[in-house]
């Protein structure tokens, strides 16, 4: 059982002022954007890949690209299904 330190601070956290967090996440990541640019998100990916490749050489597995491939594919069929928004072009 969580001490009541725990108990309190878990609820605390459970009952911050979200919008206002995920305002101040956008602006962080917009600045951070502006100021490293585009290809440092791909040089971080490169870094998240080569950490697990580490960790994980036979990443990944034939049958974790033929899910993954399943999922994007599946993701497309959703996005498909949308209509677009009026004002916006179609796909």
């Amino acid at each position: 059982m969580p001490s009541v330190r725990n108990a309190d601070e878990l609820r605390q956290f459970a009952r911050q002022d979200w919008a206002t967090a995920q305002r101040d996440k956008e602006l962080y990541w917009r600045d951070w954007k502006k100021q490293h640019g585009p290809a440092a998100g791909i040089r971080i990916a490169d870094e998240l890949r080569k950490q697990v490749l580490a960790q994980k050489p036979g990443w990944p597995s034939d049958e974790e690209r033929r899910e993954d491939l399943e999922t994007h594919l599946r993701v497309l069929a959703a996005l498909d299904r949308v209509p677009p928004r009026r004002g916006r072009a179609a796909r």
